[in-house]
């Protein structure tokens, strides 16, 4: 299978968009990092750092995997070079074991983001059509894009609202967290599967107490989000002086809405908290942007 017959899947995550085969998933993520494997091991990796400068690429090639085995190489497939010219790069290949790879540290002198890359393969590197299928997720690769960083991995697409950056994640079979600060306000997504399982065993309003956390007297209205049902839950967002007073001693209001994607079998859902009550309004929006994939 050639790269122009295989499958190719759209992943985005954290100021990062590329494209990579079906084959291909994803088994650690970080802040700025992505590892793929397929069915024999590693794959493809990358890891990038904003505003880093042509400092963070020198960083970069000292931080690279396997440490310490990495050298400079002479050069990178033509098929890779081709890609990358928007990037300033330095070539490195490492040896361990039976296993070897190449890559390169890259600077992009536009937005001063500093990454690396770096193809696996047996002792002779990479095989002709692995360096083929990295030749087309470079081609796929975008770090320009305007707004907020998109999210689209493990079933979900989000894009967070602006000045929410990611600051935790959690990936678990049938459980996909994103977790995002601004200052002292926090939002809390997630996507849980299969449904129809889950449902089978609790209602709604239980799995989204359990999914953010929130105590067994909580506030909980069932009201749709769109065309979903879906679930309410509160916590100190009244007006009363109970409320006032728990929120001027640094516990947040809470509110959260879960809703059942019926068409795509998935529970999704989305929960802020604050210094100040949360507007159901924003939460309806931006828990509307979690979409299943």
């Amino acid at each position: 299978m050639t790269p122009e017959t295989t499958p190719f899947t759209p992943i985005a995550w954290n100021g990062i968009r590329l494209t990579v085969p079906a084959s291909w998933r994803p088994t650690r993520l970080g802040l700025g990092y992505l590892l793929f494997e397929d069915g024999s091991g590693p794959a493809f990796e990358l890891k990038w750092r904003r505003n880093a400068g042509r400092e963070g690429m020198e960083a970069a090639f000292r931080a690279m995997t396997p440490k310490g085995r990495a050298r400079r190489a002479e050069a990178l497939p033509e098929a890779w070079t081709r890609q990358l010219s928007d990037f300033e790069s330095m070539p490195i290949t490492w040896t361990t074991g039976e296993h070897a790879g190449c890559g390169a540290a890259l600077f992009c002198p536009d937005c001063g983001l500093a990454a690396l890359f770096q193809g696996y393969g047996g002792a002779q590197g990479p095989s002709p059509g692995r360096v083929a299928e990295i030749a087309a997720v470079l081609g796929s690769l975008a770090h320009h894009e305007p707004g907020p960083p998109a999210f689209a991995l493990y079933g979900l697409a989000y894009v967070p609202p602006p000045d929410y950056l990611l600051a935790a994640f959690q990936f678990v079979p049938g459980r996909f967290s994103l977790t995002f600060a601004n200052g002292r306000r926090r939002l809390d997504i997630v996507r849980l599967a299969p449904a129809e399982v889950l449902l089978a065993g609790h209602d709604l309003g239980w799995l989204a107490a359990q999914a953010f956390g929130f105590e067994a007297d909580a506030d909980t209205t069932s009201a749709p989000l769109g065309e979903s049902p879906a679930v309410w839950l509160a916590e100190r967002q009244g007006p009363n002086w109970a409320a006032r007073i728990a929120r001027a001693l640094g516990r947040p209001a809470r509110l959260a809405v879960l809703r059942h994607d019926t068409a795509a079998g998935k529970l999704l859902g989305a929960a802020a908290a604050g210094p100040k009550p949360i507007d159901a309004g924003w939460l309806a929006e931006t828990a509307g942007r979690c979409v299943s994939l």
